[in-house]
């Protein structure tokens, strides 16, 4: 890089923003001027200043210190932490003596060890790779290189103040004729190539992308493999490179230590462990010249608990934001609700206020409404089979999952709410419950949820895991909101191969995600529900959205005898009073179950607003039209009408269940239309041919049947 690909801006002068960086840039060139025993003096009291107005830094380094040091008693810890600070102050000041610092104060502090190394590495012809870790001195280390070889190539990375990093660019362009960024790994094998000595610190947690788990310091830290990678791509010799500063103001050693042997090995883990090993040395043999303020172990292996208090990047900050700015409407909503059913549980619950007595060492699953909620059930019940010794908690989203839960489940499962992802609201919920595991179902990612079950530890797995095709074409920033909650979870149980390959496009690696196919086929066997009896034969349209059920009238009024009976069972009962005015454009005989009112031989349309019958509906009807798919709603569950022995017709959209509708036609156990003179020809052919409809409800009995131990699968 030159100073032409790094021009200096106007901007930098005339905008006030910069005015302090200016006033902090001539103090640090004055010291520069100061004998060098005095600018030591003034970095330890600089970094006084630091440790004493720097609480999170302080922090940082304590832990980190005390992950790798676990035996140091706590004075001592206190005493390292301090003389960690007094080092980095003095990096402050020795930055300034090696940006402005002459040539002769340099060669009176310089002291080698090993060059010899660089020189026999150097006439191989394939370039250098200078190993070293982030310790205090790397830029008095860098400076003592640059005066020895003139063909160095530092990596680095870009500061945050753009004035202060166009001083750095340029100072250490001035003194090593160019730098790479580290994040441009082409220029750095093309570097290597040219035969030029590239330095390179691989001791920072950029997260798990091109990282593998080693040891450090007695840690499993994440580790990147670059060094391997870069030595495998050029052929360059690795050297290990360490520099520190020597007691009693002796100045700084630079020491080479010989080539790595048998170095890449081919194996991640092996490299970096032996990457680690080399940094892990120096930070021995001087701790407290080692940059522990930076959060070196902030990505932990799965199912380990963080270090670290949970920090919010500006991802997710603005997450929050965006959730704190719809409060208002979130909380009336959620009032609503509560007023609606009568809940004051979910009003409390979902707003971050519940109680959770008795739930120690308890396994916690999620599902956020009816249809989640049926499709576990037959796992949390094998789950209490299998697992007595641990209580078991359901939290769904909505009023209906949550009574459909309280219906079927043993009263010795825990069933609540989760709290809305507000920050506090989730924090609060976690500390309380302490879940030994989660189970997630299906698309319910929670950044901020999974952020605090991460900090805690709590292995995190997805079943039934699915991504809608809209993942495809998701903006950058609600894809790395995705990502976040993805590295949080331990294992991901795929519905199908396509969901599995949307994971593996936001982020997921594939080694953490199994395909056991659709939990949804372990239903309950269905020969104990009870038919709805409605003393007429009736077609059932089922989990219908907005704008299908006048479609679906019109070709149902269209191909059936007056004597059919059209029952919808509308996804949201709440939309009832809509569903009823669209329908009576229509001038139909309605009658609604939710007010009671009967069933004449002049009704046409039953509209079955209530929870939880859905089931008993598709027992006792002829046959199924599944909504959600007339319309772009990616489609309903089609596996429950197959329970009940009922074949089923479903439209064109069927996203979200593409593998169940491609098994449905290879089985023959429903069909899908496309237009809405194919659905009219379809109504009129199944109410024409009995047999036809009972052999599709037959054959799609069998398609379930033959997968209900998909549960013990799962467990």
């Amino acid at each position: 890089m030159s100073d032409a690909q790094h021009p200096f801006e106007w901007r930098f002068i005339y905008n006030p923003r910069f005015w302090l960086t200016w006033i902090g840039l001539a103090i640090l060139w004055l010291t520069s001027l100061l004998p060098y025993r005095l600018i030591l003096v003034l970095g330890k009291g600089l970094g006084i200043l630091i440790w004493a107005f720097g609480p999170e830094r302080r922090r940082i380094t304590r832990t980190n210190l005390r992950l790798c040091f676990p035996d140091l008693p706590p004075h001592e810890l206190r005493r390292r932490v301090l003389r960690s600070f007094y080092s980095v102050g003095m990096a402050v000041f020795e930055s300034a003596l090696t940006w402005w610092g002459s040539d002769r104060q340099f060669l009176a502090l310089m002291h080698t060890d090993g060059f010899e190394h660089v020189t026999a590495a150097l006439q191989q012809g394939k370039g250098v790779i200078l190993l070293g870790g982030h310790y205090a001195t790397l830029e008095v280390g860098g400076r003592i290189m640059a005066q020895q070889f003139d063909n160095l190539r530092p990596t680095y990375k870009s500061a945050r103040d753009p004035l202060f990093n166009w001083i750095m660019i340029r100072m250490r362009i001035r003194r090593n004729g160019g730098i790479i960024n580290s994040n441009n790994m082409r220029e750095v094998i093309r570097a290597l190539k040219q035969n030029m000595l590239i330095w390179y610190a691989p001791d920072q947690d950029f997260g798990l992308e091109r990282s593998v788990f080693a040891p450090f310091m007695g840690v499993s830290t994440a580790t990147l493999t670059f060094t391997s990678r870069l030595a495998k791509a050029s052929g360059a010799v690795v050297l290990p490179w360490y520099c520190e500063r020597l007691p009693d103001r002796q100045g700084y050693k630079v020491r080479i230590d010989a080539p790595l042997e048998n170095f890449p090995s081919g194996d991640d883990v092996t490299d970096a462990t032996i990457v680690n090993k080399i940094i892990e040395q120096q930070v021995r043999r001087t701790p407290d010249q080692y940059l522990w303020g930076h959060r070196r172990f902030k990505t932990r292996p799965p199912g380990e608990p963080m270090v670290y208090e949970p920090r919010r990047d500006s991802t997710l900050q603005r997450y929050s934001l965006a959730l704190a700015a719809l409060a208002l409407p979130i909380l009336l909503y959620t009032i609503w609700q509560a007023y609606k059913y009568r809940d004051s549980k979910y009003l409390r619950e979902r707003l971050g206020f519940g109680h959770y007595p008795g739930l120690s060492r308890c396994i916690w699953l999620h599902a956020a409404s009816v249809g989640e909620v049926n499709a576990i059930i037959p796992l949390l019940k094998l789950l209490k089979q299998q697992f007595p010794q641990y209580a078991l908690l359901l939290t769904c989203n909505t009023p209906s999952g949550w009574r459909t839960a309280k219906n079927q489940l043993p009263v010795d499962i825990a069933i609540h709410y989760l709290p809305i992802d507000w920050h506090f609201a989730v924090r609060k919920f976690i500390e309380l419950v302490q879940p030994t595991y989660g189970l997630i179902t299906e698309t319910e990612l929670w950044p901020n949820l999974y952020l605090h079950c991460g900090y805690r530890g709590i292995p995190l797995v997805l079943i039934n895991a699915r991504l809608s095709q809209r993942v495809e074409r998701a903006s950058r920033w609600l894809r790395i909101l995705y990502c976040h909650c993805i590295n949080h979870t331990l294992a991901i149980l795929a519905r199908s191969q396509l969901d599995k390959q949307r994971f593996m496009l936001v982020c997921a690696k594939e080694e953490r995600i199994t395909v056991l196919g659709n939990i949804k086929f372990a239903i309950a066997d269905s020969t104990g529900i009870a038919p709805a009896k409605l003393g007429r034969s009736y077609i059932l349209a089922a989990s219908t959205r907005d704008g299908e059920e006048t479609l679906l009238l019109e070709q149902f009024l269209q191909n059936t005898p007056a004597t059919k009976l059209l029952v919808i069972v509308p996804r949201h009962p709440k939309r009832a009073a809509t569903i009823i005015k669209q329908l009576r454009q229509q001038q139909v005989e309605i009658a609604v179950r939710s007010t009671k009112q009967p069933i004449t031989a002049a009704t046409r349309v039953y509209l079955a607003d209530t929870f939880g019958e859905l089931q008993n509906f598709m027992a006792g009807a002829d046959f199924v039209i599944m909504g959600g798919s007339f319309l772009p709603f990616g489609g309903q569950n089609i596996l429950e009408a197959a329970n009940t022995g009922k074949a089923v017709i479903f439209g064109p959209h069927m996203e979200n269940f593409l593998d169940e509708a491609r098994l449905f036609l290879q089985q023959q156990a429903g069909l899908q239309v496309h237009s809405l003179s194919e659905l009219g020809s379809s109504i009129a052919r199944l109410c024409a041919d009995a047999d036809f409809a009972t052999q599709l409800g037959s054959n799609g009995l069998a398609l379930i049947n033959a997968q209900r131990d998909i549960a013990q699968r799962y467990l």
